[in-house]
């Protein structure tokens, strides 16, 4: 491959891994445990974005060969990275799984973090701290091509970057609202990436699905839709309608 062709593989999955179909899933129990999987399906990107390589990097072997793979956050980071890390952040590593799906000859490229939280302040240090630890992640390191690492271990996504969202989470309450300041400063950094994704007519749809143990008093979000037993909330948006209206993702139930 040579370096023209190289950089337009690069420049291409920097764009995959900052736009995606997010959805965000939650499975509440009555103790306040509860089951998080970030799911990640950046199957339109890759799509649209690899009728733009050439044919020899489209029958390399690299991007030929389908993979499958499931790692555990803490084992696969470095000895110095471990280090970094505090005694709560070795916690949720260790309890935190990436499951990559990857098939480019298909279109395919699914990926999930998944965590199960045994109390209410276990999911809030989750929601709050996940972008910290998921940033060292070289999701790059699962398609072949080391030289990808760096390039992509430092991409961001919508669901994975938790940091714009203040928390108060109970057994019977789960309430999150974003600050604006942070969230405009978020995308900010990301802009580039997200017109790129936009002018290739790439969507960005947005959802949160969270089940709970018992019905649902209120949402707190007019767009947050329930289940016939509201035990179900469904709150569904696409990113470029998010960057008008960040308050679109605000939650306050209460079950």
């Amino acid at each position: 491959m040579n370096k023209l062709y190289f950089a337009v593989w690069i420049l291409l999955l920097s764009v995959i891994f900052s736009c995606a179909n997010v959805e965000e899933r939650y499975v509440f129990q009555k103790n306040g445990s509860c089951k998080i999987n970030y799911i990640f399906n950046m199957g339109k990107a890759v799509s649209v974005l690899s009728n733009l390589l050439p044919d020899s990097v489209r029958q390399s072997p690299s991007y030929l060969m389908p993979k499958d793979t499931a790692i555990n956050f803490y084992s696969d980071l470095t000895e110095a990275e471990r280090k970094k890390l505090n005694n709560d952040q070795v916690d949720l590593a260790r309890a935190t799984l990436l499951h990559l799906k990857l098939n480019l000859k298909n279109k395919q490229m699914l990926a999930s973090v998944q965590y199960e939280a045994k109390s209410p302040k276990e999911v809030k240090y989750f929601l709050t701290h996940i972008s910290t630890i998921a940033q060292q992640q070289k999701i790059g390191q699962l398609i072949s091509d080391p030289q990808v690492i760096q390039a992509s271990s430092g991409s961001g996504g919508m669901g994975i970057n938790e940091d714009y969202f203040n928390y108060d989470i109970g057994t019977k309450h789960f309430s999150r609202k974003v600050d604006t300041v942070k969230f405009r400063k978020y995308f900010k950094q990301n802009e580039a990436m997200f017109n790129m994704a936009k002018a290739a007519l790439i969507d960005m749809p947005y959802s949160v699905i969270m089940h709970f143990p018992r019905p649902i008093k209120k949402t707190g979000n007019a767009k947050a839709k329930l289940s016939p037993d509201k035990k179900q909330l469904t709150l569904s948006s696409n990113f470029e309608e998010i960057v008008k209206t960040p308050q679109l993702m605000n939650l306050k139930v209460e079950y």
